[in-house]
């Protein structure tokens, strides 16, 4: 309504009719994490920008919008620092070792880490379209249904089941708050987390026993 105002749709003297209205929630676990099987045929069709892409969002746990604007300056043998779009936080995060021997076979430029044929920046959309048209050549029928941002849920599960509690999952994946992480990581989150929590009954009643 405030656009509709500003190209003249609507009087400005009317006000925005919408103001105050509070947005409507809608109950959702937030992108779905890409299955074993989507993730196999995708890597065996992806370009060499498509698969760069994925390994980035994978290894890194971050938004695509933020993979497309790294920059090789970011990455160190050590791990990559960089702030954050959509929170405006500086992180710094070790590489994992699969990223970094997917890294290791990319010619560095003094650019973004994503690019075109000819070294140069690209869009997020037009990394997006790639991903979509590899997609659509994929055999598996709901591969489509699967999107890019996913891939970073399927970070953050792979935190839990390696088990990171919510504080290390969150100094990787940069999330801000425990709520939004529950959405990412689903009730493997909470297997993980209650697996830790009973054997650390089983070990204070082994404890007693012992004693």
């Amino acid at each position: 309504m405030n656009h509709a105002r500003l190209i003249g749709f609507i009087k400005k003297e009317h006000g925005n009719p919408a103001k105050g209205i509070p947005l409507f929630k809608q109950q959702s676990d937030g992108w779905e994490p890409w299955p074993d099987d989507v993730r196999a045929e995708f890597e065996a069709l992806a370009s060499k920008r498509a698969r760069l892409v994925y390994e980035l969002c994978v290894g890194t746990g971050q938004r695509i919008g933020d993979v497309v604007k790294m920059k090789w300056e970011h990455f160190s043998d050590e791990g990559f620092d960089f702030t954050q779009g959509k929170t405006d936080k500086p992180l710094w995060i070790p590489l994992t070792n699969r990223l970094k021997t997917h890294l290791e076979g990319i010619a560095r430029t003094d650019g973004t880490v994503v690019t075109d044929a000819k070294d140069r920046p690209v869009s997020y959309r037009i990394v997006a379209e790639e991903m979509r048209t590899i997609k659509r050549k994929m055999k598996h029928e709901k591969a489509s249904y699967y999107k890019t941002h996913g891939l970073r849920k399927n970070a953050t599960i792979e935190l839990y089941l390696a088990g990171c509690d919510d504080e290390m999952v969150k100094a990787v994946t940069g999330h801000s708050g425990v709520e939004m992480l529950k959405k990412y990581g689903g009730p493997i989150r909470q297997r993980e987390l209650a697996k830790r929590a009973q054997e650390a009954r089983n070990q204070m009643e082994r404890s007693k026993t012992e004693t």
